[in-house]
């Protein structure tokens, strides 16, 4: 993604995601694929998010992927913390830390789904 469109997807956001999730993102070629889960990429992230309507039904979270199989991953706004959640369904006490750093995250997907 060249840099103008970078800070374009940046100013459509109201939270700054993790750094190194975005040296990732704006990296990133493709969707990336651990398994049967998937993250998706910039160009589709705002599109995601308006589609399941996650401002509405995930409040505080931003979708990154899915495990495929009805659980979305997401990224706690305020925290700045990697969760799970379901797509369907979620609550204030659905959602599972699944890592504090991307680094952690990538390990818990590698462990999960690889």
């Amino acid at each position: 993604m060249i840099p103008q469109h970078q800070q374009d997807f940046l100013d459509t956001l109201d939270f700054t995601p993790p750094e190194e999730y975005l040296s990732y993102l704006f990296a990133a070629e493709s969707t990336y694929e651990f398994g049967g889960a998937y993250l998706i990429e910039a160009d589709e992230l705002v599109q995601l998010n308006k589609d399941y309507h996650a401002d509405d039904f995930c409040p505080g979270y931003f979708l990154i992927g899915s495990d495929g199989g009805g659980e979305a991953f997401a990224i706690e706004k305020a925290t700045g913390n990697f969760i799970i959640t379901s797509f369907i369904g979620h609550d204030e006490e659905t959602p599972i830390v699944v890592g504090r750093t991307w680094p952690e995250f990538l390990e818990y997907l590698e462990t999960e789904y690889v």
